[in-house]
């Protein structure tokens, strides 16, 4: 039996051709679609658990009570202090993520790394290839490399036991022991990265008088309350000596990490709300596509229901012709699936390149995912096969086979509520596309205050007493139009470090002020334009960082030096007068600058203070080009910095490139925006195509007769394509408001941010209103222009 439905639907599919091929064409490109952005989701939510103590692992996290921030970092003896005074605690290792660049057969080569303690091994699972690493090997840092490593850079060599010296900008190089070889780390973790450098932890206790901060993880015993030993933890750091009462240390699950992470230095990092579009994204296509599948099938039902009738004249039973059609559906959903799986497979290298690393988890590459989404679609094309059966098995023999049979005006209904489902989806999502498209193009050419184009900068380098004069020798160079050497770049932290002082505008709160270090050439260099006042001349603000103890009789020296602020920090700190000292500022502003953005665009703004340093012996470069051709300056800037440096390596990039990383993520997401909602508009109006088909073949005399009567083609479409007309309003109608409160959330996340305008409502529903129009004309006038005389010869 079984066997006979299945020729019967495969009769019915190769039947007819055409329907065939739209009805599977939507299908295959909606599952694919589906599939791809789905991988996509299911590895992002997958960061970090393939760890066997993931869910005992957490970041410690410190609390500024006062402020009401929290920072990924901690002070440095929290950690082993608490291995040491809790059982609670199984063991604890400082991970940070880094680059370091490496001197290999006299080449120099850039590794990401994970700088780590000894205790790694009982946090993180490794497996070894070749020697001991869990070992520590006395006077040096130990060095873990991949498996990749080892293939590209010691084919033919062991290279356990062998020493390799680093490349510093900032001081001498420091050898490394090669203690050993592992697998290559998983993909789908925050701690990515090629080789492990185990060192010895420092300040593993509170007796001095610096202790450090430092990004540390701790691994608490199974079956320990988070949340119990938070609390405890707590309590014994404030009964410390010394404590900062308005200090507290959170536990974040490290599985949570990719996913919950503002911090700035964190450069593997998901985004919670991206993954939530993605995922409405990819279920609003396969929506789409059953959506299509009914109203296709559907569309053929008067041609279908007549042998219905019949079949159940000649004793079928309802069950059987429903089972019928569900076997048809089942048929239809797999030959998609097949052919979906093709341009997944095929898109699927696209895509990773996209993302820009490898994807951990693939349908095609996972026998458990491969068999999770067959059965998922299995299931859709019973639920979506549903409704079309129950549609043709339902009315009496009798009926079906008189020719003044017609559908259920229920059913009529339905069908519409799809298509208006449908087009409320499509709008929505152009409307999306559209203001997410904006957002970006608003937050990628706002002024920043500085001018970001034709600045280049040199990584950070330690200058010594050369500083100075590598400045002055590269400003010879043609095209160099200015130089600063500064410990504060436009896409790094906010400043070179920042202090927490009182709120004039609300007593007893705080407020973070960032402090700019740079020599005097800052100012000229990005260009900034002085409001008030005077810029720096021959004088110097600072010689040092502050220190967040520095003691009164320092602050006292620190004001009587001149320093610069922007409008905001003088209309945030009551500023009101220039050339005298004020104590939140610990120092003289002599100059208000216009406001410029020193942190991110995801950040609001705050009061920044600029001091000029003396010959700056550490810092990056900023350095402004004007002339048309850039290589060429740079290539002998490079040359210069070679002759001061020659032990260095010369590591460079444009700013304006460095600020358009920040918003990759968004602009990723706006790319497949983009791409799925032309995909959305095109398997809307396949939806849209058949109704209209069932529309044309429940009213073909109607046409005829019409046109017999002296009715013109354009008459035709007019009156057939009204009904239709006023699904694309009313669609658009409902879309708005929901659209409009979705993408207000999204951009409730930016300090920064358009408004939502009455244009791209109008110009998303003008757009598919027109696209649909042309999709029905199409078909009305294929009917309009039919032989009269052909569809009324059985009247």
């Amino acid at each position: 039996m079984i066997r006979n439905y299945f020729k019967i639907a495969l009769r019915n599919i190769t039947g007819n051709k055409t329907y065939s091929a739209i009805n599977i064409a939507g299908l295959s490109i909606g599952l694919a679609s589906f599939l791809l952005i789905a991988t996509v989701v299911i590895n992002e939510l997958s960061y970090d658990k393939t760890w066997s103590k993931s869910e005992r692992t957490y970041r410690l996290l410190s609390e500024n009570t006062a402020l009401g921030e929290l920072d990924e970092s901690t002070n440095a003896p929290i950690a082993p202090q608490l291995a040491a005074n809790f059982d609670q605690v199984q063991t604890y290792s400082r991970i940070r993520r880094s680059n370091y660049d490496f001197s290999i057969e006299n080449d120099p080569v850039s590794f990401d790394v994970l700088v780590v303690n000894p205790t790694i091994w009982d946090v993180l699972d490794f497996e070894v290839l070749q020697g001991t690493p869990k070992e520590f090997v006395e006077g040096y840092p130990n060095l873990v490399i991949s498996e990749k490593v080892l293939e590209q850079y010691f084919p033919d060599s062991n290279p356990v036991g062998q020493i390799i010296k680093d490349i510093s900008n900032t001081g001498a190089a420091t050898e490394y022991y090669i203690s050993g070889v592992i697998e290559n780390l998983p993909v789908n973790t925050h701690l990515r990265a090629d080789m492990l450098v185990i060192t010895e932890p420092r300040y593993t206790d509170f007796s001095s008088d610096f202790t450090p901060y430092a990004i540390q993880y701790i691994v608490l015993k199974p079956g320990i309350s988070k949340s119990d030993f938070t609390v405890a933890a707590n309590k014994w750091l404030q009964d410390l000596p010394n404590a900062d009462k308005n200090m507290k240390i959170q536990l974040q699950p490290m599985e949570d990490i990719y996913l919950n992470s503002d911090a700035f230095f964190q450069k593997i990092k998901g985004n919670k709300r991206n993954i939530k579009i993605l995922s409405g994204v990819a279920i609003l296509l396969l929506l789409i596509a059953c959506i299509n599948f009914v109203n296709l099938s559907t569309a053929r039902t008067i041609k279908k229901i007549r042998n219905t009738g019949l079949r159940k004249v000649l004793g079928a039973s309802r069950k059987s012709l429903i089972t019928q059609f569900l076997t048809e559906s089942f048929l239809f959903f797999g030959i998609s699936y097949a052919i979906g799986l093709g341009i997944y497979y095929l898109f699927l290298p696209y895509l990773e390149a996209f993302l820009g690393n490898p994807l951990a988890l693939t349908v095609v590459g996972s026998i458990q995912l491969l068999a999770a989404s067959f059965g998922v679609i299995a299931l859709i094309s019973l639920l979506t096969g549903m409704y079309p059966a129950w549609l043709i098995s339902k009315p009496n023999a009798a009926n079906v086979i008189s020719n003044n049979f017609q559908t259920s005006r229920n059913s009529e209904y339905f069908r519409k509520g799809l298509v208006v489902t449908q087009f409320v989806i499509t709008i929505g999502v152009l409307v999306g596309s559209l203001v997410v498209n904006n957002q970006l193009e608003f937050l990628n050419t706002k002024d920043l205050g500085f001018n970001k184009n034709d600045l280049f900068r040199i990584s950070f380098t330690k200058w010594g007493n050369k500083g100075a004069a590598f400045e002055k020798e590269i400003k010879q160079i043609a095209g160099v139009q200015d130089a600063s050497i500064g410990q504060w770049i436009p896409s790094s932290a906010g400043g070179t470090f920042s202090r927490d002082v009182d709120d004039p505008q609300s007593p007893g709160a705080k407020v973070t002020t960032w402090y700019i270090d740079a020599d005097q050439n800052f100012f000229s260099t990005l260009q900034l334009q002085l409001i008030e006042g005077r810029s720096f001349e021959n004088e110097f603000s600072a010689k040092k960082r502050l220190a967040p103890d520095t003691s009164e009789e320092e602050l006292e020296k620190e004001k009587a030096k001149p320093v610069l602020i922007t409008a905001y920090t003088a209309e945030r700190l009551n500023i009101d007068e220039l050339n005298k000292p004020y104590k939140q500022l610990n120092g003289i502003p002599v100059g208000i600058i216009k406001n410029f953005h020193n942190q991110s665009l995801r950040n609001p703004m705050a009061p920044t203070i600029v001091r000029a340093i003396e010959n700056p012996e550490y810092g990056n470069m900023l350095i402004r080009l004007n002339t048309e051709h850039p290589q060429q300056a740079l290539a002998q800037i490079q040359k210069k910095y070679m002759e001061f440096f020659p032990g260095n390596l010369f590591q460079s990039s444009w700013i304006s490139e460095d600020l358009a990383h920040e918003f990759k993520a968004e602009n990723k997401l706006r790319t497949v925006l983009q791409i799925f909602s032309l995909l959305i508009v095109f398997l809307s109006c396949l939806g849209l195509f058949g109704l209209i088909t069932f529309m044309v073949q429940n009213r073909t005399k109607e046409i005829s007769i019409r046109k017999v009567l002296g009715a013109s083609v354009a008459q035709i479409v007019h009156i057939f394509s009204k009904d239709s007309l006023k699904l694309i309003l009313l669609s658009a109608v409902l879309a708005i408001p929901l659209a409009w409160y979705l993408l207000d959330k999204w951009l409730s996340g930016f300090p920064y941010r358009v408004e939502i305008g009455l244009s791209v409502f109008v110009q998303s529903a003008l757009a598919v209103m027109i696209v649909a129009m042309m999709t029905i004309g199409v078909r009305i006038v294929q009917a309009a222009f039919k032989n009269p005389a052909d569809n009324l010869r059985t009247e």
